[in-house]
């Protein structure tokens, strides 16, 4: 069986990597980020109605953030700021869904524990560097570089979270599959 952190780890490194800040195309777009969200939500080991949700607001946002891409990627710039802000916001309500997931699915109280933890720290920095980046338009030209950095460290630090995270649930996961297959023999 597929472990299903393998790819939540993928999809939070296409969503968050983005390479077009540093003048070059996004070679990481952020939609197949939410096609590996929904295909490691379906993997999951888990019949909750939160999977059910979560997955379809993965495949929503996958479909937003092509159109938000493409945009971008066709010079447009239709949506311009207000569209990344929008999917900011609403991979923030994602990821508050895929934490509730991920705390109903596995019977380990220690590891409740540390996704409980994880995801207080990854909700108060990720919503705290939304905050600031959506404010930084109202500061002076040269200080908005300066306060957008700190609002993508801010949002660094979630991410990192977030990795430390799936990589534990990663190890769970693999040491229950290997249980598993022990009992069999």
């Amino acid at each position: 069986m597929k472990n299903p952190y393998d790819y939540l780890f993928s999809g939070m490194g296409f969503v968050f990597i983005d390479l077009s800040s540093f003048g070059l195309p996004d070679i990481l777009p952020d939609f197949i980020g939410y096609l590996f969200f929904a295909y490691g939500i379906h993997l999951l080991p888990s019949f909750h109605n939160l999977k059910r949700w979560s997955k379809n607001f993965a495949i929503i946002l996958m479909v937003m953030s092509f159109f938000v891409e493409l945009d971008q990627w066709l010079g447009y710039q239709i949506l311009g700021e207000i569209g990344i802000q929008f999917m900011q916001f609403l991979f923030i309500i994602f990821m508050y869904y895929v934490f509730q997931l991920l705390l109903h699915i596995h019977n380990n109280k220690a590891l409740e524990v540390k996704t409980f933890k994880t995801y207080q720290k990854f909700m108060a920095f990720m919503l705290c560097g939304f905050v600031i980046q959506a404010f930084s338009i109202n500061f002076d030209a040269s200080m908005r570089e300066n306060v957008h950095l700190i609002g993508s460290l801010l949002q660094l630090f979630s991410f990192v979270l977030f990795i430390n995270l799936c990589r534990t649930c990663h190890e769970y996961f693999k040491k229950i599959k290997e249980n598993k297959v022990h009992s069999l023999e």
